[in-house]
């Protein structure tokens, strides 16, 4: 970030409410920007971003069902099956079938799992001092501007193109004359 922005000396407070457009694209694009850079960062761990999350839930809640983890999980809606079998196929979870319950698969991590738990949560404690960083840093240089300071957290340059030729007032610029 470069320099101090106050919305309260350009005259154009916005908050979120004022901008619900503006909002609903920016935060579609800090999703893709999010997950693409966790599938990277896990990639290192030979996971998905999916997959990390399904071994912190089951090694943070579990041993559990395949339909407990569904309740936690995040990034799986419905019956997370195929992403449990998958950590299954890969030895990080061990399946039993609960006494009580002989229909459910109950899932715990492996001692392989409990391993790549330790390096998930490194991992994302890691992302999480990033991020807190770079929200810090907007909230300091655009004070009185919500909606910047989201829109300022969309760093991928794709993504952020995207943003600016859509909503050039977003980043300051100006919007171009639309020729007939």
């Amino acid at each position: 970030m470069t320099g101090t922005h106050s919305a309260s000396t350009s005259g154009d407070a916005r908050i979120l409410s004022e901008s619900t457009e503006h909002f609903r694209y920016i935060v579609l694009a800090l999703q893709r920007q999010g997950g693409r850079r966790l599938n990277r960062l896990f990639a290192t761990l030979g996971l998905t971003a999916s997959q990390a999350e399904a071994i912190e839930v089951i090694g943070t809640f579990g041993p559990m069902t395949t339909r407990q983890a569904g309740e936690y999980l995040v990034c799986e809606s419905g019956s997370p099956s195929r992403l449990l079998a998958a950590l299954a196929d890969k030895g990080l979870t061990v399946r039993s079938n609960p006494p009580e319950d002989r229909r459910a698969t109950l899932h715990a991590l492996s001692r392989t799992g409990r391993d790549m738990l330790a390096k998930v949560i490194n991992s994302q404690q890691a992302f999480n001092e990033q991020m807190g960083s770079a929200i810090a840093d907007v909230e300091r240089d655009f004070a009185d501007d919500r909606v910047r300071q989201l829109a300022e957290l969309v760093v991928d340059p794709d993504l952020r193109h995207a943003l600016t030729m859509r909503f050039p007032a977003l980043y300051g610029l100006q919007q171009p004359d639309a020729e007939a």
